[in-house]
C-alpha cells in the first residue's frame, strides 16, 4: 500500500508546522511529530539499520532529543473509508473555524475541534472499537497524505491511525487515570 516519499519533502512538510521538527528513521519508515501530538510517517525506499534521529531543518544528529514512543509495527486495519469522508471532515472543521473566527476563545475552539470525534465504530473482523479524531484528519490533510484511496483506520493498543498510500498519522489515546501525590499531610495521612 505504501509509496516511498522523498525524505526532503517530508522534512519540508514537518518544518511548516515546527521549525525545530525532528525526523526519526527506523526500519523502513521516517517519523515526525506534529505540534498537535500526532506522529506522522512515510515509507522509505531503503530500510535503515538501527535508529537515527536528526533535525529536519539541517540534518544535524539529535538522537537524545526524541522523547516520543512509536506505535508497535503490527496494527490491525479495522475499517476502510473513502477519501471523501476524510476530506469532508476536514472541510467541516475549516468551515466551523471560519464561522467562529475573531471570537474570544478561538484557540480553545481549535483545541476542542482537534479532539472532536469524526469517525467511530466497531470492527466487523474482531470487534475492536475505534475512534478517529479531527487531529488525525488534520494530520493527513496538512501533510499531503489525503490524496488517494483507500484510507485505512488502524488500531493497536491505545494507538489509532489513518493510513493512505502516501503516509500515516498516529495518535495515542491518553490514559484517563489521574494520580494525585500525597502532599502536605502529616505522616502520610
Amino acid at each position: 500500500m505504501a509509496q516511498d516519499v522523498d525524505l526532503a519533502q517530508f522534512a519540508r512538510r514537518l518544518l511548516r508546522f515546527d521549525a525545530g521538527a525532528l525526523i526519526r528513521l527506523r526500519g523502513d519508515r521516517a517519523w515526525g511529530l506534529l505540534p498537535w501530538s500526532v506522529l506522522v510517517s512515510v515509507s522509505l525506499p531503503t530500510p535503515v539499520q538501527g535508529d537515527r534521529v536528526f533535525a529536519a531543518k539541517d540534518g544535524t544528529p539529535r538522537d537524545a532529543q526524541w522523547v516520543v514512543a512509536l506505535p508497535p509495527a503490527a496494527a490491525s486495519t479495522v475499517e476502510v473509508v473513502p477519501l471523501s469522508s476524510v476530506l469532508g471532515a476536514a472541510q467541516a472543521a475549516a468551515k466551523t473555524l471560519r464561522e467562529l473566527a475573531g471570537r474570544a476563545g478561538e484557540r480553545a475552539i481549535r483545541d476542542a475541534l482537534l479532539d472532536h470525534e469524526v469517525i467511530t465504530g466497531v470492527s466487523d473482523v474482531d470487534g475492536t472499537s475505534f475512534t478517529v479524531t479531527q487531529r488525525l484528519v488534520q494530520a493527513m490533510v496538512r501533510m499531503g497524505f489525503a490524496q488517494a484511496d483507500p484510507i485505512e483506520i488502524r488500531v493497536t493498543g491505545p494507538w489509532t491511525a489513518l493510513a493512505s498510500p502516501l503516509g500515516q498519522a498516529w495518535h495515542r489515546q491518553q490514559s484517563q487515570l489521574t494520580v494525585r501525590p500525597i502532599v502536605n499531610h502529616l505522616h502520610g495521612r
